[in-house]
């Protein structure tokens, strides 16, 4: 399996819709993938505003649908939106269907460009990352990166908390057994905490697998 990070300049995606969409907010930073719902890949993703200017449910351009904006909260200038997403099966989806292909922490849109962090097997990711080429202009394919955040390596104590009761109440089943909102309810925590913990626990042990495979 490999790891690796693309990247794309504002000049060469800012004709895209999809990137006019999104560069709308401050940032929007992948946090985790929930399911795969009638062939569309659902990732939860926090959007960052100034203006609390975050697309509806139901918004939808270029493949990318906003499905439900779970919670929102402001620090001192900036509003933060938990938010669902599909990505269509004709745009990204389907990559993902065999479960070969996984996204990353660290990917994410700003005013500094496009970041998409994958991993997964050779011809997966050699289908996905062609696929990607004919839909926008990529400036560079390197190997994948620690996100932001993680100095130690493996989880915390409080990601091993979460993700063990994750794995306990079903999360990482197929369907889902339990939602990110019951599983914030049983540890006491805000969803938002809990879906950042589980995607930055996440990367660490696929990063650690993905090391060992070497």
């Amino acid at each position: 399996m490999r790891a690796v990070r693309v990247e794309c300049a504002i000049p060469s995606i800012v004709h895209d819709p999809r990137a006019r969409a999104a560069l709308q907010a401050v940032s929007w930073d992948y946090r985790g993938v929930l399911d795969q719902v009638d062939g569309n890949l659902r990732v939860m993703c926090e959007c960052i505003t100034t203006d609390a200017g975050c697309p509806s449910p139901g918004f939808s351009v270029g493949g990318i649908t906003v499905v439900e904006i779970i919670e929102e909260w402001s620090t001192d200038y900036l509003t933060h939106h938990l938010v669902i997403l599909d990505f269509d099966s004709d745009f990204l989806g389907r990559f993902f269907h065999s479960r070969d292909l996984t996204l990353l922490a660290g990917s994410n849109i700003t005013s500094s460009g496009l970041i998409i962090q994958v991993a997964g097997r050779q011809a997966s990711l050699v289908s996905f990352l062609n696929a990607l080429r004919r839909a926008i202009p990529v400036d560079r394919i390197t190997k994948a990166k620690d996100s932001e955040g993680i100095v130690q390596k493996g989880p915390t104590l409080q990601q091993y908390r979460i993700i063990k009761i994750a794995h306990r109440h079903g999360w990482y089943e197929v369907p889902k057994k339990i939602s990110i909102r019951g599983l914030a309810s049983k540890l006491g925590l805000s969803k938002s905490t809990v879906a950042e913990q589980l995607v930055k626990a996440e990367s660490e042990i696929v990063g650690g697998f993905l090391k060992k495979s070497r």
